[in-house]
């Protein structure tokens, strides 16, 4: 079990570097999102079926939120003004 939570904390390192290289939001969502979810369906499950369906949900789920998002001028409640994350 030890080995296999080095190697999933090792995909999602090197999927958070990758999604760097991606130009569209939607593709650093879809990668960080199948990294996530693939962790997360491993560990939930122990298996290798819960993987791919965690990181299949996880990267539809990232595409979604990568292609609804957009980095808009926000201000806080200090009267700062700071970029932020927006919904569309």
């Amino acid at each position: 079990m030890k080995i296999a939570t080095v190697a999933l904390a090792g995909t999602l390192a090197a999927a958070t570097m990758l999604s760097g290289c991606l130009t569209t939001p939607e593709g650093k969502g879809a990668v960080i999102g199948g990294a996530v979810g693939t962790g997360v369906g491993a560990i939930a499950s122990g298996s290798v079926g819960g993987a791919l369906v965690g990181g299949a949900i996880g990267a539809g789920a990232g595409y979604l939120v990568g292609k609804h998002t957009y980095r808009c001028e926000r201000v806080n409640m200090f009267g700062q003004k700071y970029l932020g994350t927006c919904w569309r």
